[in-house]
């Protein structure tokens, strides 16, 4: 098994992108040392300098050097970069990527040299600001390795980086991502949509609507956070609101409403928003119904 206590491991991170640089802070934050970083672009290079002074920039057969490589690049970059290493990779190295789509099949060239091949996905939404740093204190981390010796490792690191590691089956990486990614990404649309909708709502009769208006995320700003903390802790029986109590009449009042909205602006499709996600939260309360009283029934039955 790798000492990942001291010595600690040398790390070559290939891109110095929005995700490798924030990996690359956490890293040398835990005692690591950075070999040095790629970073191609002139935009990539200022983050780098700017967030960890004194790093080297290398070349991507350098940086495939260190003890622990790191592969930071897009999906669609990932296969051709994953090729370019395995030609310099070696026995006894880790070679780890931050993709969330894949775990360790497609590192399979790599493993052939002998190198321990892991997939370590931050599990966080990343600007290319130095926040992202910050963010990745007590982030969640989706891994995923081919052998308990990589798994050991694996936990290794990212609890160096003061992260949290949760294995991810090989087999369902692109599901685990799928979920991530309809949390993380259709929250942002679903909020952009309701504050769309305030901003038809507080604008006065026959006045333009203003986009956006200020006030539409001073209303959001208190309950959505509230109501996400209920969601992650209690999931659906922390729900309120009509649908929740089933409250048809509240719901076609809200239907009613948005109609005569949208009307003013043909483009809008406020009531197909609406609509639809009241029809999934009623689905979802539905379900967790009928397993409640499948629950009683099979107790009633033993």
């Amino acid at each position: 098994m790798v000492d990942m206590q001291k010595p600690r491991l040398s790390v070559g991170i290939i891109s110095g992108g929005a995700v490798g640089t924030a990996v690359a802070e956490r890293l040398a934050a835990a005692g690591h040392m950075i070999h040095g970083i790629v970073a191609r672009s002139d935009r990539s290079q200022r983050r780098v300098q700017e967030r960890l002074p004194g790093t080297r920039i290398l070349s991507l057969e350098e940086a495939a050097q260190a003890a622990l490589v790191i592969i930071a690049v897009p999906d669609t970059q990932l296969a051709e970069v994953i090729r370019q290493v395995a030609g310099i990779t070696r026995d006894g190295q880790i070679v780890a990527h931050t993709s969330g789509a894949h775990g360790c099949e497609i590192l399979q060239p790599i493993t052939d040299t002998g190198a321990v091949p892991l997939a370590l996905h931050p599990v966080m939404t990343f600007s290319g600001l130095a926040a992202d740093n910050e963010n990745l204190q007590g982030c969640a981390w989706g891994v995923t390795a081919d052998s308990e010796t990589g798994e050991v490792i694996a936990e290794l690191l990212v609890s160096s980086m003061e992260g949290v590691p949760v294995r991810v089956p090989e087999e369902n990486r692109p599901a685990y991502h799928a979920a991530i990614a309809h949390a993380a990404n259709h929250v942002v649309t679903l909020l952009s949509s309701a504050q769309q909708m305030l901003d038809a709502a507080l604008a006065e009769p026959g006045q333009a609507i203003a986009l956006p208006t200020p006030e539409s995320a001073t209303l959001l700003r208190g309950i959505v956070p509230v109501a996400v903390d209920r969601a992650l802790s209690q999931r659906m029986t922390g729900l309120t609101g009509p649908v929740a109590r089933d409250d048809a009449q509240a719901v076609r009042r809200h239907i009613d409403a948005l109609e005569e909205l949208q009307s003013a602006s043909p483009v809008a499709n406020y009531t197909g928003a609406y609509i639809s996600m009241a029809e999934r939260t009623a689905q979802m309360l539905h379900a967790i119904e009928v397993e409640r009283m499948l629950g009683e029934l099979d107790q009633r039955l033993r």
